[in-house]
């Protein structure tokens, strides 16, 4: 006779699932057992019928258990982030799943044998060992997870629960499809999910990985392809990391971090305040978003913002070149012009600017040039504070390109004394761009205000290689120009110029324009003031000799701007 599936209980003329709710289960769910009727008496039709509804019941098992894991879990000290997998991953690992079955049934019932029977032993097999169906569901997610380097982790994330209930969607599709092979049936509808998936699929590689954005980030600081950033550039990038970290999730894999993660970082950024972590230290970036909020805080700029955005992109493209992802989810990802146009951003000074600057206490007397800068005295020292200024004018030169400047930079070439702006192999000398390492001939009215007799006077006092302006201090970025950057914003708002489009850097701006002024060849434009082409011609030929440019830099000059009274005497 024939052995009744378990679970399968007859009562009066109706069969019903009749299921024990394990111990640890039932404060949970409240019952001791799962009782449903089946609305059918015909046995086989009862058969069927049972597989589905215990799927179901082992469905509310599991979440059950995942409840109780975490409220346990949540006891446990030290519980914290675990990895997370998105929606569309959950799906790809349970379609796998659903195929690698599809494909074993394919081969159960095509391998030459009684393929009725086959399929209705295994169906019987597969209802009578139910008890271990929702052990199976579990190890089925931990061999997916395993196979793409995921540990087992606790408490459980909702994604797991999800995957969970996956597995058991595809297990009740298999299930009907094998039921529908057997009798011959059609009327079972399929689950969309796996509408068009059959064993003949072709399963592509997944593409999850168990590396974090933690992991990532270590990977891509440490990556010895990369250039090596200066200390500034360390501390910049160490503040755009932490974001990403706080953001978007240290613990959250590589792989689950999609274009809603992506937006939502751009969100962010886009709503933080200017200079946030030194206005706000130590607080996290949801309560500094609510402080802002709170005073009205006016955000970061549209261009601070974009690079934050161009850095994300940059760690995701690392990602992609790893094989950790196949697409960059962040690609063009970033904030529209604000509307200013760039060379709007910074301001050169005007010639009543330049008056200004140039008949300050520093340069007319003062009582001495360190926080006697700007009140008037009887002393006119000249040391840096004095001379970067004027080099910048007459020059061109970037502030940290003067600043680092040591008396070994001075030399002739081509019987003409010239400035090397350089780099050095121990990183304390940096230029900017490749373009940047150059040579400028020095203007004639640098020479006219006692420049070279200031070099001679440095090299008489100190030992070789010494720096120009020792007196300078080095900031904690390791730039000496970072220091001179804040007291030279302090001397303009001193001497009457409060525009923020206009700092230090619109010595070279105005330089810029006074280039255009004196109609220098836009060849020659380039290599005084370290700008590149972009064209590979920048990289044929030697350059153009220092006696030919020292004659195109001595037609700089600034109308209205009477520098008499610096002259040397």
């Amino acid at each position: 006779m024939p052995r009744r599936p378990e679970h399968l209980q007859l009562r009066g003329k109706t069969y019903w699932l009749r299921v024990r709710v394990p111990d640890e289960l039932r404060p949970i769910l409240g019952k001791l057992e799962v009782r449903r009727s089946l609305s059918t008496s015909d046995a086989a039709e009862a058969k069927r019928r049972v597989r589905i509804e215990r799927v179901k019941v082992e469905a509310e098992f599991d979440d059950a258990r995942h409840k109780l894991a975490t409220s346990r879990a949540a006891q446990q000290p030290g519980a914290g982030q675990v990895f997370e997998l998105t929606e569309e991953q959950v799906w790809t690992l349970a379609t796998r799943w659903f195929v690698q079955q599809e494909k074993r049934s394919a081969e159960r019932v095509f391998d030459g044998r009684d393929e009725e029977e086959e399929n209705r032993s295994a169906a019987l097999d597969f209802v009578e060992t139910w008890d271990n169906v929702s052990s199976s569901v579990l190890e089925e997610s931990r061999k997916l997870l395993a196979e793409i380097g995921i540990p087992e982790t606790q408490p459980w994330p909702e994604w797991r629960a999800k995957l969970c209930r996956a597995i058991h969607a595809a297990m009740i599709e298999h299930e009907r499809r094998l039921i529908n092979r057997m009798t011959g049936r059609n009327g079972m509808a399929l689950n969309p999910v796996f509408h068009s998936v059959s064993a003949a699929t072709e399963l592509k590689p997944v593409s999850i990985s168990a590396v974090t954005l933690a992991d990532l980030i270590k990977r891509y600081e440490r990556d010895p392809t990369r250039a090596r950033p200066s200390p500034k550039t360390v501390l910049k990038q160490e503040a755009q990391h932490r974001l990403f970290r706080e953001v978007i999730g240290a613990r959250t894999l590589v792989a689950a971090i999609d274009r809603e993660k992506a937006r939502k970082l751009l969100d962010t950024v886009k709503a933080l305040p200017s200079n946030a972590t030194k206005r706000f230290p130590r607080r996290g970036t949801e309560e500094v978003l609510r402080l802002a909020e709170a005073r009205s805080l006016k955000p970061m700029s549209v261009t601070t913002a974009n690079s934050y955005m161009s850095a994300f992109v940059s760690l995701m493209d690392f990602a992609v070149k790893e094989h950790l992802i196949e697409k960059n989810p962040a690609t063009g990802l970033r904030l529209a012009s604000d509307g200013v146009r760039r060379k709007d951003r910074r301001l050169p000074f005007t010639s009543s600017d330049l008056a200004r600057i140039f008949a300050a206490p520093l340069y007319t007397g003062c009582l001495d040039d360190e926080r006697g800068y700007a009140r008037p005295g009887p002393n006119r020292p000249r040391r840096g504070r004095f001379w970067v200024p004027l080099i910048s004018l007459y020059s061109g030169m970037r502030l940290n390109e003067v600043c680092q400047l040591s008396e070994d930079d001075i030399i002739v070439e081509d019987g003409t004394d010239i400035i090397l702006i350089r780099s050095d192999e121990d990183g304390i000398k940096r230029v900017k761009t490749e373009a940047g390492h150059r040579f400028v001939p020095i203007h004639p009215e640098l020479k006219r205000l006692g420049f070279m007799d200031y070099v001679a006077a440095v090299r008489g006092e100190h030992q070789p290689k010494a720096r120009l302006f020792p007196e300078l201090t080095v900031a904690s970025t390791g730039y000496i120009s970072d220091n001179f950057s804040k007291w030279f914003a302090n001397f303009l708002d001193k001497v009457g110029i409060r525009d923020s489009r206009k700092n230090f850097h619109s010595f070279r701006h105005t330089f810029r324009d006074a280039l255009r002024e004196a109609e220098i060849p836009q060849d020659r434009v380039r290599e005084l003031g370290g700008w590149s082409s972009g064209s590979t011609e920048d990289h044929y030929g030697s350059g153009t000799r220092a006696s030919t440019l020292a004659r195109e830099i001595a037609k700089i000059e600034y109308d209205g701007l009477d520098l008499g009274h610096l002259a040397y005497s």
